[in-house]
């Protein structure tokens, strides 16, 4: 009898949203690869990590922070200054303002593929990523975790940063993409 892909456990769990109004000391991930902008507006750290990634968004003029955790559902993290939590589950919008003048924007997509599709679309990614030098890694997670492939499409202007990734999880043959727009607004007039 075969087995049915879409019933088998998740043992990655998914991912997890968490956005955080400091930033995060690096010794709470295993960063695999790095990346710092730095804009008038803005300055932003973008750590991809196992599992997920990290984006630590700063508006020096007003000293605001938004920082974007997105990490499979095992990681312990601090809950201060936790603004939002969520999981990335099925198709999901969120938006919010930060300080005077930080806006966050994400959506989230989650596929549970055939081992077949999966297996495309992770060629087709990696292909891709290759082909555009974006930052990319790819692992095993300890223990029988199985294998992921982790890849972010960042997008620099002078006041957004747009952050596309793409994390698959080849045990569950699960995909999960994010597209979040970081954007500095004008201060409001007083």
């Amino acid at each position: 009898m075969a087995t049915n892909n879409r019933t088998k456990q998740r043992r990655s769990g998914g991912l997890s949203l968490h956005l955080y109004q400091r930033a995060l000391h690096p010794e709470l991930f295993k960063i695999l690869g790095s990346e710092q902008m730095v804009r008038r507006a803005y300055e932003a750290d973008i750590w991809l990590v196992e599992g997920g990634h990290v984006v630590t968004f700063v508006a020096p003029n007003t000293k605001t922070s938004l920082v974007e955790v997105i990490v499979t559902g095992n990681e312990q993290l601090p809950d201060r200054n936790l603004i939002q939590s969520l999981q990335c589950r099925g198709e999901r919008y969120h938006e919010t303002t930060v300080g005077p003048n930080v806006r966050y924007m994400i959506s989230t997509q989650e596929e549970q593929l055939t081992q077949t599709l999966y297996d495309a679309t992770r060629h087709e990614i990696s292909t891709y990523a290759a082909k555009r030098e974006l930052m990319s890694a790819e692992g095993q997670f300890a223990g029988d975790g199985g294998g992921y492939l982790s890849v972010l499409d960042i997008e620099c202007r002078s006041h957004e940063l747009l952050v596309q990734s793409f994390h698959l999880f080849d045990e569950s043959q699960l995909v999960i993409k994010t597209q979040a727009i970081f954007e500095v607004t004008k201060e409001p007039r007083h």
